[in-house]
């Protein structure tokens, strides 16, 4: 096994280092603000589709940052940009749970962190929609990484589904509403995201102290 596991690395390596200029082009892209924006234009009218596809991507693959790009799906296609977040990010989602769901937390530990997810996993058993429309809304969970655990807990797909929709509209609307206003926001839209930040986590305190009590009454 560590034979294997030595052959995989030096590939691994090997093919990074040959393909390293195109790695390092595509990194510049992908971390810059303008430079995600020519990408996208560059395509014409398929650069929607390419963004759809980035953002599901950026579900499951953690060095592609899902905030640049949804703020910048907002500055380059507007309220078209927004519909594309919320209906790429959910079905990203969805498509994540399935998999922990079907090929299990042997084949999840191989493709994310196993670290991680042990450290959730043992908090989210059993929970229900409420629990996992917080992992999506407050920035204290690894939102995406919640997708693998929700898929290898009891949640059925239907619950997490609400979830997951309720969820992700509300980052999507967040967020990309800060490109849309061309990374401008008017003073009213701080005001708005400030008191929804204090909702969401004044509602997730609560929600622990009601689940700590529930638990202990049991």
């Amino acid at each position: 096994m560590k034979t294997k596991n030595i052959i995989i690395a030096v590939a691994f390596f090997s093919l990074a280092v040959i393909y390293r200029q195109p790695l390092a082009d595509y990194l510049h892209i992908i971390t810059d603000q303008k430079a995600v924006s020519e990408y996208l234009q560059g395509f014409g009218s398929l650069g929607p589709i390419v963004l759809f596809l980035l953002l599901v991507a950026q579900v499951f693959i953690a060095v592609i940052p899902g905030h640049a790009l949804m703020v910048t799906a907002g500055y380059v296609y507007g309220s078209l940009g927004l519909w594309i977040v919320i209906a790429s990010t959910i079905f990203g989602s969805q498509i994540a749970f399935l998999i922990a769901r079907r090929y299990g937390r042997d084949f999840i530990y191989k493709v994310a962190s196993s670290e991680i997810l042990e450290r959730w996993d043992g908090i989210a058993r059993h929970q229900g929609i409420l629990f996992y429309f917080f992992s999506f809304v407050l920035p204290i969970f690894p939102s995406d990484l919640m997708c693998y655990v929700a898929g290898l807990s009891t949640i059925s797909a239907r619950r997490f589904l609400i979830a997951n929709i309720l969820g992700r509209i509300c980052c999507a609307v967040f967020i990309t509403l800060i490109g849309i206003y061309g990374m401008h926001p008017p003073v009213w839209f701080w005001v708005m995201a400030i008191v929804a930040i204090s909702v969401f986590s004044a509602g997730w305190v609560i929600y622990k102290k009601l689940a700590i009590n529930v638990m202990q009454a049991v």
